[in-house]
């Protein structure tokens, strides 16, 4: 289940910055808090702002607000400051060997990383996308329905929090990453 959550996460992350770009590109930003590039000294490109935000934990239906919502509704409770400790490690970590490890137990790490879901499912998870029209601002909305579904389904009884946690660590450093790394 640490596995699936993850992969759904880091997914639902990685479908954050797309949206945010496709708004982008569309001419929507309003302003240079909408969407940030940050390039690092290896000339790495990772995007901030409002818009990925947005799509990531800002909106009733953003990726992290279905999650967590799955989440209470199987009694977590997650503090504020769990979210937001995400938020500023992976802001911290930009450019550093850190960035999109998740911080996790021993125990309850997944079996790969962040990136490696992103690059090894992503392509996968973009054409079931296009074959059923969902739209690109949409995407995020429907992983996030996904993780829901997957909570409602857990036979192993995950602790919520943990499957909260999971989705957090994995989703937040993928909704900076460059679209460009992967194929």
């Amino acid at each position: 289940m640490i596995d699936l959550l993850a992969a759904l996460g880091a997914i639902g992350g990685f479908s954050c910055v797309i949206a945010a770009l496709d708004v982008a590109e569309a001419g929507q930003c309003r302003d240079g808090a909408d969407l940030a590039i940050v390039e690092t000294r290896d000339g790495s490109r990772y995007y901030a702002g409002n818009l990925p935000n947005a799509f990531l934990l800002e909106g009733h239906d953003s990726l992290l607000a279905l999650t967590y919502g799955a989440a209470r509704n199987q009694g977590a409770v997650l503090p504020q400051e769990t979210v937001l400790s995400t938020f500023r490690h992976v802001a911290a970590t930009i450019g550093d060997q850190q960035f999109g490890r998740p911080r996790l137990a021993d125990d309850d790490q997944p079996g790969a990383l962040p990136i490696s879901y992103v690059r090894r499912l992503w392509p996968i998870v973009r054409q079931i996308l296009d074959m059923n029209h969902v739209p690109v601002r949409r995407r995020p909305l429907a992983i996030g329905m996904a993780i829901e579904l997957a909570f409602a389904i857990d036979e192993q009884r995950i602790d919520p929090l943990l499957a909260a946690q999971v989705v957090t660590e994995c989703a937040v450093p993928m909704a900076k990453i460059d679209p460009r790394k992967i194929p």
